[in-house]
């Protein structure tokens, strides 16, 4: 790990999981949800007898508030906006932080508040406990994305190794997203609903004991080679970047 070169490639996989674990838990929640609601409002459930019908629905927690039809279908678009939203509203604040402190904290910090959100949804026992867990896994994902793509940048300065570390993680975001619905649909069906999300959880929390073997947020020279940010509301008048497309990461 002393050795530079190793060091920053090993940091791009701490990014390249992180942005793959936020990505997964965004999208393995949806052959899951549907079976909760449905479950839990009698729309196919078992009776809670886990006789038929799925072999793991007898654990689903009976404890949401009853719903029916568009009811019901409004209660998990807004589940399903509440990260895209918060994390909207939180992304300016975050950058505007990693300017000051560096990137290694923040993209801690989102690391710690995702494991926090995925344990949050494998205990849920009930709509708003999901709601915060969607929220808080927002939170994390305005520090953490913003964090690791920045530390990529920085870590890699020649242009051409820059192009294909961001073109690594980038990729990773589009795999989250395509792996998660098959890896959470097979895992909650052979093994309840907890389980894709604390395996998550573990990956996450590796991943951030792995960041802070690289680099500790609080070592010294941290914010050494860091450049001058560019104050949000200029950044924000500016008209080739009002112009321009958004990124894919949100």
């Amino acid at each position: 790990m002393g050795d530079a070169r190793r060091q920053r490639r090993l940091l791009l996989v701490v990014v390249c999981v992180a942005l793959l674990l936020d990505n997964m838990l965004y999208m393995v929640i949806v052959p899951i949800i549907p079976e909760y609601f449905a479950a839990v409002h009698g729309g196919g459930g078992d009776g809670g007898d886990g006789e038929s019908g799925g072999g793991n629905r007898s654990i689903l927690p009976a404890r949401y508030p009853p719903a029916t039809g568009d009811n019901e279908d409004v209660q998990i678009g807004v589940l399903f906006a509440s990260k895209a939203m918060l994390q909207l509203l939180v992304n300016p604040l975050s950058g505007t932080l990693i300017d000051r402190v560096g990137y290694e904290a923040p993209l801690l910090a989102g690391l710690a508040v995702m494991f926090l959100s995925t344990t949050t949804f494998a205990f849920a026992g009930n709509y708003a406990t999901l709601f915060a867990a969607r929220s808080l896994q927002g939170l994390g994902s305005a520090f953490a994305d913003t964090a690791g793509i920045a530390l990529i940048a920085d870590r890699y300065a020649e242009e051409p190794a820059r192009s294909r570390a961001l073109g690594t993680a980038l990729a990773c975001i589009s795999f989250g997203s395509l792996a998660a619905p098959p890896f959470g649909g097979v895992l909650y069906e052979f093994a309840g609903k907890q389980v894709p999300f604390l395996v998550l959880a573990c990956v996450c929390l590796l991943d951030g004991l792995l960041l802070l073997a690289l680099a500790p947020p609080c070592a010294a020279g941290a914010r050494a080679n860091m450049p001058v940010g560019t104050p949000i509301h200029r950044l924000m008048i500016d008209p080739y970047i009002a112009v321009s497309p958004p990124s894919p990461t949100g």
